[in-house]
């Protein structure tokens, strides 16, 4: 259940940022769930997670195919890296993290698409908006980290035949 939210949400990522009018900002509920699985150790799901909704977000988005499964990928490994000196499961940890996450995904993407441009597909963020992007994403975080575990509470309790 938790790997169907995400992939949902960047399917309809598009159809909903242009019906709520907000053009402007970028909000990724992939990075959280990411974080959220390094917190209860599953590394195994969160770098497949990675990659399977990198390789999605490259199927909708018009970049070079694997720039955002290895953006998601990179970044992920350097977080697990970073598990040994953090408590994940602290919130404004994983909050800073969210926002981390955020700032270094576009960074790469902003830094491989200027070296390999695709045409005009350069992504016309600015900095200001990133900002605005990784602290609405960071702000959400607690949010989501508590659906999070009420849905792996309920998969936990789930009676299988």
């Amino acid at each position: 259940m938790l790997w169907i939210i995400p992939g949902i949400f960047l399917i309809l990522r598009g159809t909903l940022i242009h019906l709520t009018k907000i053009e402007w900002i970028d909000i990724d509920l992939v990075p959280i769930l990411l974080i959220y699985l390094v917190a209860k150790e599953h590394y195994f799901s969160a770098g497949g997670l990675a990659f399977l909704m990198g390789l999605l977000t490259d199927a909708l988005a018009p970049c070079q195919l694997g720039l955002f499964a290895f953006t998601y990928s990179a970044i992920l490994l350097g977080i697990i890296q970073c598990r040994q000196f953090l408590d994940f499961n602290n919130l404004r940890t994983a909050m800073l993290l969210g926002a981390v996450f955020h700032l270094a995904k576009w960074a790469i993407v902003v830094l491989v698409m200027s070296v390999y441009p695709l045409g005009n597909a350069l992504p016309s963020i600015g900095a200001v908006r990133i900002g605005a992007s990784a602290l609405i994403t960071s702000g959400i975080t607690p949010f989501l980290f508590y659906f999070y575990d009420q849905v792996r509470k309920k998969e936990e309790h789930r009676e299988y035949a």
